[in-house]
């Protein structure tokens, strides 16, 4: 009898490990279908668009110097000394230098972030609560298709719209603190947008060079801590719009009170509840208190435009990216980048977004104005930011010479839905 519950406790064992390695196959394999049929095109219809548009936006010369080429100066002289053909030849195989270049490194890059994504695709870590702190119990379907960048743009805009705590949440009416919101809504003050642009605080962001363009935007988003003063060359002047997640409102290290990085502009904060708290439960056990700190300063500063996410954004944001990811995502609420994106869909014709998705001059640094070192900061230690990446990426209307020499993609928000 002990030897039948034996071999029958083994044969178990042994069916779950190849039913768990067969789910990632097939998984792994389907990502590859994706791969290579919505991220990847052929060499002659990538060659034919960067001898179009792109190559009158971004010369030989700064595309030569992104990748480490030697310089295209020769190029102006040898086109007035040798015949059109021989510059057209020559000017082919820089181009076929490039192409080779930037496939590889987004071959790699994307190769990276799916291997991230997969860390948390596995059926025993899922029925495991060791790593569900927030109790996230999803009962949503997952996307095996793939949407077009339409698609996507209006499920995010329909599914996910970005409000904000107002004095007519009943529960701040019972505990008397709705007076001590803003007058006005986010809609009120955020209208709709020409350009908008989302500026990550990502090391790649160091030498962009990017600073000028970014400020040629009329909305400007920035995150947290990260500064414009010295950095105005890499990352612009002008900001518009702040997020702060709680951590930054309430530790006295980020000297939320008295910084000026947090005066005259419009100020976002927000912090995650358990995934089915209502707005009493979570205002009694935030994540981090941030409260008292908010309270004071609508007090002392009642015309400041700053206001707090609604709660159920930001698991409503996580359902998005699940319902568009066919593995298991990670069980942590969304990055404030990714909430960013979402609140500008609503107020912006175009989002560009700059390194969010990492352009060639990744590095394993952190922040663009520190050199603490962490890989995890841009593939996702904690948020599911490798799934965030993979779907904005998915949105993405840039060219690939956009997205991994300059460093930004574009979001076409002005679409018909």
């Amino acid at each position: 009898m002990g030897r039948i519950i034996a071999v029958s406790i083994w044969m178990f064992i042994v069916m779950m490990i190849l039913g768990v390695g067969g789910y990632i196959y097939v998984l792994w394999i389907q990502y590859w279908k994706f791969a290579r049929s919505k991220h990847f095109s052929p060499s002659a219809a990538i060659r034919r668009s960067f001898l179009g548009n792109n190559l009158t936006s971004l010369s030989l010369k700064d595309i030569a110097q992104n990748l480490n080429l030697p310089s295209q100066n020769h190029l102006a002289v040898a086109a007035n000394k040798a015949k059109k053909n021989d510059f057209a030849e020559e000017h082919t195989s820089l181009v076929d230098n490039l192409i080779k270049k930037i496939n590889t490194y987004k071959h790699q890059l994307i190769v990276q972030l799916r291997k991230w994504q997969l860390q948390g695709a596995s059926v025993i870590s899922d029925q495991s609560q060791n790593h569900n702190n927030y109790k996230v119990h999803y009962k949503g379907q997952r996307s095996f298709g793939y949407k077009s960048e339409t698609d996507l743009v209006c499920s995010a805009k329909h599914d996910v719209p970005v409000r904000m705590l107002s004095a007519d949440d009943t529960f701040f009416k019972e505990i008397g603190l709705a007076p001590l919101f803003p007058n006005k809504n986010i809609n009120q003050v955020l209208r709709m947008f020409n350009s908008c642009a989302i500026v990550s605080s990502s090391g790649s962001m160091y030498k962009s060079g990017l600073g000028k363009e970014i400020d040629t935007h009329d909305v400007v988003l920035r995150f947290n801590d990260a500064p414009t003063k010295g950095y105005e060359k890499d990352v612009g002047n002008k900001t518009t719009i702040r997020i702060l997640n709680s951590q930054v409102v309430s530790k006295p290290e980020f000297d939320f009170s008295h910084s000026p990085l947090y005066e005259n502009i419009l100020l976002i904060v927000w912090d995650p509840p358990g995934y089915n708290d209502d707005i009493k439960k979570w205002y009694q056990h935030p994540d981090f208190d941030f409260f008292p700190f908010y309270w004071e300063r609508r007090q002392r500063l009642p015309e400041e435009n700053f206001f707090v996410v609604h709660p159920t954004v930001v698991w409503k944001a996580w359902n998005f990216i699940q319902e568009n990811t066919a593995v298991l995502i990670k069980k942590n609420p969304p990055s404030s980048g990714f909430l960013g994106l979402l609140l500008l869909l609503q107020h912006c014709n175009t989002v560009d977004i700059y390194e969010y998705i990492p352009s060639m001059r990744l590095t394993k640094r952190c922040h663009y104005y520190d050199v603490h070192e962490n890989l995890g900061c841009t593939l996702g230690d904690w948020h599911p930011l490798a799934s965030e990446k993979l779907l904005s990426l998915a949105m993405n209307t840039a060219s690939d010479i956009q997205v991994f020499v300059k460093g930004k993609i574009t979001i076409k928000a002005d679409v018909k839905c």
